[in-house]
């Protein structure tokens, strides 16, 4: 059966790239679409991301996207463009205040320490890219949450969907590949306040993905993460989470893709 798909990246080839991440988030939306799905895919817009370059087009109703959550008011835009040499369909989601200033190593300075502010600028893109679904009049049946940068998903989605009938339907899978211990979730820095989240705050954004999401899927290379990750109470307790080892499969995530296709069918 045709799914929707909505793949929530913070990095894709070859508009921005520091991690293996950056192909998976090509591979793998592709590998889906040509399965016959209707798969679209969502990124920051970082300020060193050539419009021209890559053909960014303004979509009228994605145009200056309101939203609030508790007592804070956003905005933002986001504009279309094609993966190069494909049919696929890349949103950049426009933050300035966010995102224009980052380097081309994206969650890290230039010294290469993680820069303190992550979690609060990716819960901001975390909920923009749920707020935006009404606006592209297109609602998915799944959500694939990339990493860290997309954790905060699953748990906004489920608060949200209490009040929106086709929020409710959405399904997710949190896909990590990392450890992702300097990441730590700080609830003081977000935009937004949650005794629920107040209670998460020990826990890094790896943890909270794999909490809140219909399904987790560990994705392993030459590091080794499964057996690490699942030393953890989050991940040891999870009644959902699934494990593929691509560092034997000659650098193709043929048996990603294929993880994905059976949770999918599964949850």
């Amino acid at each position: 059966m045709v799914k929707k798909i909505f793949y929530i990246n913070s990095e894709m080839e070859p508009f921005a790239s520091v991690s293996n991440l950056a192909n998976l988030s090509v591979e793998i939306p592709l590998g889906l679409q040509e399965k016959g799905n209707d798969v679209r895919c969502l990124m920051p817009k970082y300020g060193f991301i050539s419009e021209r370059k890559y053909i960014l087009r303004e979509v009228i109703r994605l145009k200056e996207i309101l939203f609030d959550f508790d007592d804070f008011s956003y905005d933002c835009s986001a504009k279309s463009a094609f993966l190069p040499k494909s049919r696929l369909q890349v949103y950049f989601l426009e933050n300035k205040e966010q995102f224009d200033d980052l380097n081309n190593l994206l969650f890290k300075s230039k010294n290469g320490r993680f820069l303190p502010d992550n979690d609060k600028r990716f819960a901001i893109y975390s909920l923009a890219a749920i707020k935006m679904l009404p606006n592209l009049f297109w609602f998915p049946n799944i959500i694939v949450c990339n990493g860290w940068t997309s954790a905060l998903v699953p748990y906004i989605l489920k608060k949200l969907a209490k009040s929106n009938k086709e929020l409710s339907k959405i399904k997710t899978i949190y896909i990590t590949n990392s450890l992702n211990k300097d990441v730590l979730f700080n609830h003081s820095n977000l935009p937004f306040n949650s005794e629920t989240l107040n209670e998460l705050k020990p826990y890094n954004l790896n943890q909270i993905g794999c909490a809140n999401a219909n399904a987790t899927i560990i994705v392993d290379d030459e590091e080794k993460l499964y057996g690490n990750l699942m030393k953890t109470k989050i991940f040891k307790d999870s009644k959902s989470c699934s494990h593929v080892d691509i560092s034997k499969s000659d650098g193709n995530f043929f048996p990603l893709l294929d993880e994905i296709e059976r949770v999918i069918k599964k949850i």
